[in-house]
């Protein structure tokens, strides 16, 4: 057997292991998480809109009729029809609080500003074009209102209307971040505030947000995991959302994550937080390994790691991030998009942004970027 051929066939091994285990981790986190509820408490939605007029009233509606004893606080900023279309829905319905943002610096100090009015046992914060039906909403506050799941990240699926490629792409992109990431496979588990559940205590316990971040997400995790707690990827009903509608919204979007994240964890290494040193090499070696490779063989003069470890790596890398896709249940035609460039193209853009996120993360540059929404 060649040597190349024996690296393909380790990289297949590697993939598969890769899915089963974390198709493994999230079937026992959903049934850790199903052995402990409890009597939903009162429940707080937190929503910071900026420019929301497509999305902002159907929002509101679904989750007046899916929680009509929640609370659900708005900070507005806008400049379009959102303060017209969120002062009638105030006027229909009373839980509605609608609070003008005085700082229009960005989601976190928004969100600071929320939880000074928010009274619910149990906070949910939310995306302006998130839907959570009544089931859903029940399922995932039965669950928080235990202790033993003091934090809970919802399962999440897209409703654009619109099935463009890059939409098309970000399936892909978030069944691999689902298996792997916010599942806790191989670190704490990672989330969005989006669909996020949380115990008013626990957030107590972490303090406000970081106005100056740009991974609101990111940083609560910080802050949280240095109290011993850790958000839980519960493969649940869907809170559904918009994704990114065109590359272009997708490449910025990456790109804040990016630049926020590594600042964050520059930030967590001058505190002393070492580990993050090692989370950034691995994170690294994952993303620019045939580059790296290409880089040693041409100081060695010799083709041994292009040859025989990065085909074993790209077979890894397909296996490993089309399983999980596909038992997300796509369609054939974008099943067969995804499986010819989805896993190269998502890799290319990663390298970009990550890259780019890197370079910036050592600036000034705080603006937070906003997706484009569809017309719900």
């Amino acid at each position: 057997m060649s040597p190349v051929v024996l690296s393909l066939l380790c990289g297949l091994g590697v993939g598969l292991v890769l899915a089963l285990l974390s198709f493994g981790r999230n079937f026992r986190t959903l049934r850790e998480a199903l052995s402990h509820i409890a009597s939903p408490g009162t429940l707080s939605v937190i929503i910071a809109t900026r420019n929301e007029e497509a999305v902002i009233e159907n929002t509101i509606r679904s989750l007046a009729n899916a929680a009509p004893d929640a609370e659900i606080i708005v900070v507005d900023a806008s400049t379009d029809r959102t303060p017209e279309l969120l002062a009638a829905l105030q006027r229909e319905i009373p839980q509605l609080v609608v609070l003008a943002d005085p700082h229009r610096c960005g989601k976190p100090a928004a969100l600071n500003h929320a939880l000074k009015q928010a009274k619910g046992e149990v906070l949910l914060f939310l995306d302006a074009d998130a839907r959570l039906d009544r089931e859903a909403l029940g399922f995932y506050r039965s669950l928080v209102a235990h202790p033993h799941n003091p934090v809970v990240f919802a399962d999440f699926a897209p409703y654009n209307r619109h099935r463009t490629f890059a939409v098309v792409l970000q399936e892909l992109f978030f069944s691999l971040a689902k298996a792997f990431v916010f599942s806790g496979l191989f670190w704490r588990p990672v989330f969005m505030t989006c669909g996020l559940f949380l115990r008013r205590e626990v957030l107590d316990k972490a303090g406000e947000f970081d106005p100056q971040t740009l991974v609101d997400d990111f940083d609560l995790g910080n802050r949280l995991a240095s109290h011993g707690i850790f958000a839980k990827f519960v493969r649940g009903p869907a809170c559904l959302i918009q994704y990114a509608p065109s590359l272009a919204d997708l490449f910025a979007q990456f790109l804040r994550w990016y630049t926020g994240g590594v600042r964050e964890m520059l930030e967590e290494l001058k505190s002393g937080q070492f580990s993050y040193a090692v989370l950034m090499a691995l994170l690294a070696g994952v993303i620019y390994l045939p580059w790296f490779s290409l880089w040693i063989d041409l100081g060695l003069g010799t083709w041994v790691l292009l040859r025989y470890v990065v085909p074993g790596f790209v077979t890894a890398l397909y296996v490993g991030v089309l399983i999980p896709y596909w038992l997300e249940g796509p369609t054939w035609r974008e099943a067969l998009l995804n499986t010819l460039v989805g896993p190269i193209l998502l890799h290319l853009l990663l390298q970009v942004t990550i890259l780019l996120g890197f370079v910036r993360a050592f600036g000034r540059h705080r603006t937070w970027y906003k997706v484009r929404r569809e017309r719900a």
